[in-house]
């Protein structure tokens, strides 16, 4: 098989990356782009997630591949096979130190992009539409072609669909909290309005709750009652994201959020804000659209105007939303008082200014 495959491929190249402060769906994405760096390169992808890696979600109890606690082999020779080869000749083997990978799922044109981040975070694109769905079709390529959950997993999936879901018009909602900072947060109560919409189109429609953030759960069965349906994740109650806590198996870290991507991409329709879970189950259902709450967003509660989002400055979204009540964040999402509007007009100035200064020293290299 291996001399089979060196015909046709440059080398084999054993996927193994150490991400250890990575949650589940940039794992996902950082995999993908690899899949993506393979095809460019002509090499084979074979995803090697050992116990060698450092992640949250290897679970020895699960075999001696992370990858493939949850998914298929991306390409008929598995790891094992690998391993077992007699490959003497360590030129047909392509290896990428972790930073060199990640470096690709952040400066490379034709990367998968969630969001605008790494090197799109300094671009003044003018057409973010476009931007979206052109990053939307290359998740949606890659998932056909490389990425299969394992059948445990989408058998779990149907199961909850049908008991909960189905026959309903289901209204797919996530919403990030605990840790995050490197986005533009939004807020349970910036939800509530285009749900209240939905609701008068679909009078029945159910609402399908993705969440990390256990407070999250309450507020929205508060506001819709019997309307929420959610899994029996865990789910943090502060800032710390459940794939930092303890109280779960590294498996469950990343099952939780998986069953959670899988559900949302059976949605009829997605409301969201900036995270690589929601746009994971973008890439599942090429059909599946979507109302991006953080999308062109110039407004956020709590957020420090004269310092970028992806800055450590600023707080992670938990504990901005437990440091107010609800109805004063909503005044915060919707309302920006006079320094704030001049803060966010000068750092956009700024950005400019860097781009420029970036082209002008380019010119000269």
């Amino acid at each position: 098989m291996i001399d089979e495959i060196l015909t046709r491929y440059d080398k084999i190249y054993p996927i193994s990356i150490d991400l250890p402060g990575a949650g589940f769906g940039a794992m996902l994405l950082i995999t993908m782009n690899q899949l993506r760096f393979s095809e460019r390169n002509n090499f084979y992808p074979v995803v090697a997630f050992d116990a060698a890696c450092q992640n949250a979600f290897f679970d020895k109890n699960y075999g001696n591949n992370m990858w493939y606690q949850y998914f298929e082999p991306v390409m008929p020779l598995s790891s094992e096979k690998l391993q077992s080869s007699e490959i003497k000749d360590t030129e047909k083997l392509f290896k990428q130190t972790s930073q060199a990978a990640i470096d690709v799922s952040e400066t490379d044109p034709d990367s998968i992009y969630p969001y605008p981040f790494g090197k799109w975070r300094f671009e003044q694109m003018k057409d973010l539409d476009g931007w979206y769905a052109l990053q939307r079709q290359k998740g949606r390529e890659t998932i056909a072609r490389y990425i299969k959950p394992k059948a445990a997993i989408t058998t779990q999936v149907n199961a909850f669909y049908d008991k909960n879901l189905k026959g309903s018009f289901v209204l797919g909602v996530h919403i990030r909290g605990t840790d995050l900072h490197y986005a533009p947060p939004v807020s349970p109560a910036e939800y509530f309005e285009p749900i209240g919409e939905y609701l008068v189109k679909h009078p029945d429609l159910k609402i399908l709750l993705a969440t990390d953030q256990k407070q999250y759960i309450e507020i929205f069965k508060q506001k819709f009652g019997n309307k929420v349906y959610f899994t029996n994740s865990f789910r943090s109650d502060n800032e710390i994201a459940p794939f930092n806590r303890t109280e779960l198996s590294p498996f469950q870290k990343g099952e939780d959020v998986l069953l959670d991507i899988l559900l949302l991409a059976k949605s009829d329709f997605l409301i969201k804000g900036a995270s690589n879970v929601g746009e994971m189950a973008m890439y599942f259902n090429n059909n599946l659209q979507c109302l991006d709450l953080a999308y062109k967003k110039t407004k956020a509660y709590g957020q420090r105007y004269d310092k970028r989002w992806d800055n450590m400055t600023n707080l992670p979204a938990w504990k901005l939303v437990s440091k107010k009540g609800l109805k004063e964040i909503a005044q915060d999402a919707f309302l920006q008082n006079k320094p704030q509007e001049f803060m966010y007009e000068l750092r956009k100035l700024t950005k400019r200014v860097r781009v420029g200064l970036g082209r002008v020293k380019n010119l000269f290299k």
